[in-house]
């Protein structure tokens, strides 16, 4: 097997374990130290209209909470990694949303990756409404530093799992994206599954006055 069909096979497994797909997941929100933070709804504007200096390179950030005022998500943002198995690990509360970690950071260029519980044994959880969005609502990503990030969603796509286009979602691209990710379709009990993958395509669109210390002259 040669190199690229062993990446072409990593990565499809981790489009198939992308987030807890089942109600396997354990449920959370019955302790109250569980409970999604609640954080105050934001206006829908960064008010410095800026982007990375094209002269200096903005590695990006560690990302601390996710909002997106249109569907009423408020998160805090755990790393996740790559499982034993090769799929991408989940956050460990269905309120909580995992970045992948040894991937791009959110703001360098590249697709960054984020995925979230859909559901629990209860009901809902953390991206059960990414599905409610559309093109023009705009995701907000703080990082520890208060370095704060606005994109701008593109598109939302429902695929398949088999279907997906694993290129556009994890390969390189130049652009800042930020892609996010969580299950969606019919659940099969019997493979304890959902039939396919919810993702959310974003790009870049403003950043605040704290970031520019992050970046680095070329």
């Amino acid at each position: 097997m040669n190199k690229k069909w062993i990446i072409y096979f990593l990565v499809l497994l981790i489009l198939l374990g992308t987030t807890s797909c089942s109600p396997k997941a354990k449920d959370q929100r019955g302790s109250s130290a569980n409970k999604p933070v609640k954080l105050e709804i934001q206006k829908n504007k960064i008010t410095t209209n800026s982007l990375p200096d094209p002269n200096k390179s903005f590695p990006g950030i560690i990302p601390h909470k996710i909002d997106i005022p249109a569907v009423r998500i408020h998160s805090i943002i755990e790393p996740v990694t790559y499982l034993e198995n090769g799929q991408m690990g989940v956050p460990g509360k269905t309120d909580r949303v995992g970045y992948l970690s040894s991937n791009v950071l959110p703001g360098a260029a590249g697709n960054a990756i984020m995925d979230g519980h859909v559901d629990t044994y209860t009901g809902p959880a953390v991206f059960y409404p990414l599905k409610k969005l559309n093109k023009g609502d705009y995701v907000y990503v703080t990082g520890t530093d208060g370095c704060k990030l606005q994109f701008v969603v593109e598109s939302v796509k429902f695929y398949l799992t088999p279907d997906a286009p694993i290129q556009t979602i994890f390969g390189p691209t130049k652009e800042r994206r930020l892609n996010l990710i969580t299950c969606a379709g019919r659940y099969s009990r019997s493979k304890k599954e959902h039939e396919g993958r919810l993702v959310v395509f974003t790009k870049l669109a403003h950043m605040n006055s704290a970031c520019e210390k992050l970046t680095i002259q070329k």
